[in-house]
């Protein structure tokens, strides 16, 4: 019973509520100085309606939402000041939607689940796989009855929508059609950065979970590295299975200051 109990608290439908809110977060984060100032940021956006919803519940729930994903990542993530100011820069939206998308998989196991039981699978396997509604909601069903949740058939319908649209601002999705999409270099370079100050192996960081939700193939992150290597953010190189890989930033902050 109290395994059963753990499993629901951990296996929770958010998204149904608020939807992506990568706008939103673009707004919020580049306001946190640090951690411990976001109950300041939450009063000042509450006071003055910037977020300008209508509804003092609904910006609740945003604020609420992006506190849940960004304030408190996994160590092996940035930390919420790094990330607020790369949403900082002048970047196309969509990179800062897949460097969201990395952090709001990474603290949402529902979202996980599908992804690497639905979307994966079907991103090696066709083509064109066209993504239906009910493909999503059966497989939210079955979580439904493995934990034993009591969500109804009009919030896992309402889920899987937002889901959708989520993927499509990432670019998982062109219309109903599932669709590998092209992850931005700054995306990829945010979070290589970390992890190799972190490890100190470029093999350890290519590898490392941080990285699945971009769902990059070894030709992807070929191309990236080569990538930051013409933009002179490091040195790449890799002849006889061994990579060199030197970054001529030695501190994350430093590279996203290079970014304008």
């Amino acid at each position: 019973m109290h395994k059963s109990k753990t499993s629901k608290n951990h296996f929770t439908l958010h998204l149904h509520r608020t939807g992506d809110i990568f706008r939103e977060t673009t707004i919020v984060l580049p306001k946190l100085s640090c951690p411990g100032s976001w109950g300041r940021v939450k009063a000042n956006f509450l006071s003055e309606g910037i977020l300008q919803k209508g509804s003092r519940q609904t910006e609740i729930g945003i604020l609420n939402e992006i506190k849940r994903r960004y304030i408190h990542p996994p160590k092996w993530l940035p930390g919420p000041t790094e990330l607020g100011r790369f949403l900082s820069k002048p970047l196309p939206q969509i990179t800062k939607n897949q460097s969201l998308f990395v952090y709001t998989y990474h603290k949402d196991l529902i979202i996980q689940s599908i992804f690497n039981k639905v979307i994966a699978p079907a991103l090696a396997n066709s083509n064109n796989f066209i993504l239906r509604n009910s493909i999503i909601v059966e497989e939210l069903d079955k979580i439904k009855y493995k934990i034993g949740a009591h969500w109804s058939i009009s919030t896992l319908k309402k889920w899987t929508v937002k889901f959708k649209t989520m993927l499509r601002q990432v670019g998982f999705l062109r219309d109903n059609m599932l669709t590998k999409p092209y992850i931005r270099e700054e995306a990829f370079g945010f979070f290589l950065f970390w992890l190799f100050i972190n490890t100190q192996s470029i093999k350890k960081s290519l590898e490392h979970k941080a990285l699945t939700p971009l769902y990059l193939t070894q030709e992807d992150k070929i191309y990236l590295l080569k990538k930051g290597n013409e933009k002179e953010w490091w040195y790449y190189t890799e002849g006889g299975g061994v990579i060199e890989f030197i970054p001529k930033y030695a501190k994350l902050e430093e590279w996203i200051n290079g970014l304008g």
